[in-house]
């Protein structure tokens, strides 16, 4: 439930770890043969041009080569239309065939798609409802869909833009910059610098519940007022490792307005939106008619809705504000203008005349990535991630909300760019893969080899374990919600099966601490210990890092050992009741450690009767969690752990006199004691993961 931008195949999503995670797989789909289409030939032939026989369709790289210009009259030359990168017709017959297929096996109410190359688009469609009542069609010009994290690549370019203007230094710290209600405190770790917030490596932790998105205009604060008052703290020095973070590039967002001295919204109009004809792209919302980010008319009516699937229907949710957080994921947009988007990018940061980004500039952005995990995996170019499917370089960048779920493509050498968005909860998985296909499908240098075998005496054990996300809570309540765990296995062929959510994705050694993906792009590579132990793995995006976690530092353990304690106390009591009545012949101080053991049963019994219910809540309605938190119920509980810490001690102070218990046997003290010992087990469980009142 965050704005988690992923492009390229990762081994796990930051959901919450109760929560079923969705992962991105290849489906299948049968290939459309593809070929030249007649008309093309017959202008060809008309224009005296000798068209060579390899396929538009199939599987070049580069558009096709015609004939020397000592074949072709003057004014054929100067009259032919640029070579495309895609066959129109046989693409849209690909992408229509795709997104039929998803939307019936998936269940999404509606997909917006753009294709385009440098010339222009390729296909631009919009695939069923944006809004049920009244009902209205997804239209690619003029729907708009939530982009989620696609909004940080806006951002970034503005950051570009004043750096490469000598606005904004890399190397200088962001406190150089920000206003002082934003300077970031002095906590002991070294400075953030310009390009920690580039590159997600400030060192922030992740925090999102109940703020990142909101259900309420009247809940949205000032993006001051929000950088101010959800500020994460920092858990690792800056330039360690990339680990993605929303609140980076709020701050860059605000860091950019302050230095501009213009309003965040209004700097993406005059110098991005405006520029490139994106007349209905725009970080304004839906808000109250007083406040300066309102969208006002011109776009109502607009919005598409996000759905829910759910009991073979669509379900309309409510309207997802993010405008305190805009730079990270506030805007809204159309296929028609993320085409002309990508078209800027792949054309060298001009479009129709204008020269948007600076050649200086666009250079900078295609240059070497300002950060990478390992020089195996996704990388940050200025923000956009900078990965590979099969030998073709792709910048881009994934996005999602509750609801909707996007992914932009743009692929430079092959003169490529793709987006696609769905607006249902159902979608995360086909935006995933739609463009990886295509460019699979068109483009030989797109396609993965098959992965050779393991090398001899190669042994894959050493990789298995379970790991925990960087991208997580490591100070407040947030760490049980947020946490991330995958399990890898080793497989009998020395193949790696990494599993998160109940989705497995298969990885094959390739050499030495690195293994890339069975089936489609990407790689993760492993990091060792001082001692020559594997610590973890950066995964294939490059926006993340995973640790060896121990058995208590498992959310699965966690829930087993609540569910142990309650169980326990279960058996406790039910002891209890079978020996009432029964004369108990131990000491005042026995029977005092009898009494407190029965009522510490009784209150966890209660304590973890009601975890229950809001882990049942949580996982039928995310989203009423993730706005409300953090709610009554958790609130409750939480702040009833303190009691349960002082019924332990009491027990614990008990445990010699149920010991020198006369009348008790053996067998009863040790069930007494082992019963203690669950108890304790369960508090210091509590007070590791924060589940603390104080700590909400």
């Amino acid at each position: 439930m965050t704005i988690g931008g992923i492009p390229g195949a990762s081994v796990a999503r930051g959901r919450q770890w109760w929560i079923a995670a969705r992962c991105a797989l290849c489906c299948n789909s049968s290939a459309i043969p593809g070929g030249v289409p007649m008309s093309r030939i017959l202008r060809a032939a008309f224009a005296a041009v000798l068209l060579l026989s390899a396929s538009l369709a199939s599987s070049q790289d580069a558009a096709p080569t015609v004939a020397g210009p000592d074949a072709l009259p003057t004014e054929a030359v100067a009259d032919a239309p640029a070579p495309r990168a895609i066959d129109a017709a046989d693409l849209s017959a690909y992408v229509d065939g795709l997104v039929d297929a998803a939307m019936a096996r998936d269940g999404i109410a509606g997909v917006t798609v753009a294709v385009v190359d440098r010339e222009g688009p390729l296909l631009l469609r919009g695939y069923g409802i944006s809004a049920l009542s009244p009902r209205r069609e997804v239209d690619a010009d003029g729907t708009l869909f939530r982009i989620a994290s696609i909004s940080k690549t806006f951002t970034y370019l503005l950051g570009l833009q004043l750096v490469d203007e000598g606005r904004l230094d890399l190397d200088k710290p962001v406190n150089d910059y920000l206003p002082d209600a934003l300077k970031l405190p002095d906590d002991g770790w070294p400075p953030v610098l310009v390009r920690h917030l580039f590159t997600h490596t400030a060192g922030f932790e992740d925090s999102a519940m109940g703020h990142l998105f909101v259900d309420r205009a009247e809940r949205v604060l000032t993006t001051t007022e929000y950088l101010q008052r959800h500020r994460p703290k920092r858990v690792r020095a800056p330039g360690t490792f990339a680990v993605y973070s929303n609140y980076s590039v709020a701050l860059l967002g605000a860091l950019v307005a302050q230095v501009s001295g213009t309003p965040f919204d209004a700097l993406a109009e005059r110098r991005l939106f405006q520029p490139m004809g994106m007349r209905l792209t725009t970080f304004r919302e839906p808000l109250r008619e007083s406040d300066p980010r309102n969208a006002g008319p011109a776009f109502e009516g607009r919005w598409s809705e996000g759905f829910r699937r759910s009991g073979g229907a669509f379900k309309p949710q409510v309207f997802e504000h993010v405008a305190h957080a805009g730079p990270a994921g506030g805007a809204s947009s159309t296929a028609a203008d993320m085409g002309r988007y990508m078209r800027m990018l792949l054309r060298g940061g001009e479009l129709d005349g204008l020269q948007v980004l600076s050649p200086s500039q666009h250079a900078r952005l295609l240059g070497e990535p300002l950060f990478r995990n390992a020089p195996q995996v996704g990388g940050f170019s200025y923000g956009f991630f900078d990965t590979r499917v099969g030998a073709l370089r792709v910048l881009g960048h994934g996005g999602a909300t509750s609801w909707f779920h996007s992914m932009m493509s743009v692929a430079p050498e092959a003169g490529v760019g793709i987006f696609v968005s769905t607006n249902t909860d159902t979608g995360r998985r086909f935006a995933a893969q739609l463009p990886e296909k295509v460019l699979e499908r068109y483009f030989e240098r797109a396609r993965t080899p098959p992965p050779a075998a393991a090398p001899e005496g190669f042994d894959a054990s050493r990789f298995a374990g379970s790991y925990n996300g960087k991208r997580g809570n490591y100070s407040s309540a947030e760490r049980a919600l947020l946490l991330t765990t995958v399990q890898v296995a080793a497989a009998e062929d020395n193949s790696l099966v990494v599993t998160a959510g109940g989705d497995s994705r298969r990885w094959v050694p390739e050499s030495g601490l690195v293994f890339r993906a069975a089936e489609g792009p990407g790689r993760i590579v492993f990091y060792e210990d001082e001692d020559g132990g594997i610590a973890g793995f950066g995964n294939a995006s490059g926006h993340n890092v995973f640790e060896r976690a121990g058995t208590l530092q498992q959310g699965g353990t966690l829930l087993s050992v609540l569910g142990l304690a309650g169980a326990v106390s279960l058996l406790v009591l039910v002891g209890g009741w079978l020996r009432r009545g029964r004369r108990d012949p131990a000491a005042p101080a026995s029977r005092r450690a009898a009494f407190w053991l029965y009522v510490t049963a009784l209150a966890w019994l209660a304590f973890v009767a009601l975890v229950l219910v809001y882990v049942q809540g949580a996982t039928a309605d995310e989203t009423a969690v993730f706005y409300g938190y953090p709610g009554t119920l958790l609130t409750a509980l939480l702040w009833s752990t303190p009691v349960l810490f002082v019924l332990v001690l009491v027990d614990v102070l008990h445990l010699r006199a149920a010991w020198r218990a006369k009348g008790w046997g053996l067998w009863r003290k040790l069930r007494h004691t082992l019963a203690v010992a669950v108890y304790v087990l369960a508090a210091y469980m509590l007070w590791a993961w924060n589940l603390v009142g104080w700590k909400l």
